[in-house]
């Protein structure tokens, strides 16, 4: 007899948004490149998970966040040593899990030192930008 299905994952214990960040490496990712994540504003909080050199993942609760992604060579993680990058996705909706093809609301390749970005959850997309206006009609003709 075949053994009875794993039970699924249960959710987590509170409400709270999945982020995945997938880094692809440069010839130093193992070395050069970390990341941490932490409450904003920093003084107020600790970090919240870090890493070097790998990709991550969490279910944070609702509130706003800092994301830094650091290079100690200063290069970022493109493109003398190789043609590395990195990409934050964030859920749509709570408890569940961004989509594979959930477009990153940040990218970085090419970025010096380090690359941040502050970000709310749950994500809402900025909205579209307005068209822009029409020119104006001209004078009826006399």
């Amino acid at each position: 007899p075949s053994p009875p299905p794993s039970p699924p994952p249960s959710p987590p214990p509170f409400d709270c948004t999945y982020f995945r960040l997938d880094i692809v490496a440069d010839s130093f990712t193992t070395t050069e490149t970390s990341w941490d994540l932490y409450v904003e504003p920093r003084e107020k909080s600790a970090v919240l998970l870090q890493a070097t050199g790998r990709s991550g993942n969490g279910c944070l609760p609702d509130g706003t966040y800092k994301l830094t992604v650091y290079d100690l060579g200063q290069d970022g993680l493109c493109c003398e040593y190789g043609n590395g990058s990195f990409a934050l996705t964030v859920a749509r909706e709570h408890n569940t899990r961004p989509a594979e093809d959930s477009p990153p609301i940040l990218t970085g390749s090419a970025f010096g030192a380090l690359a941040s970005i502050i970000f709310t959850v749950p994500y809402l997309a900025p909205p579209p930008s307005p068209p822009p206006n029409p020119p104006p009609s001209p004078p009826p003709f006399p």
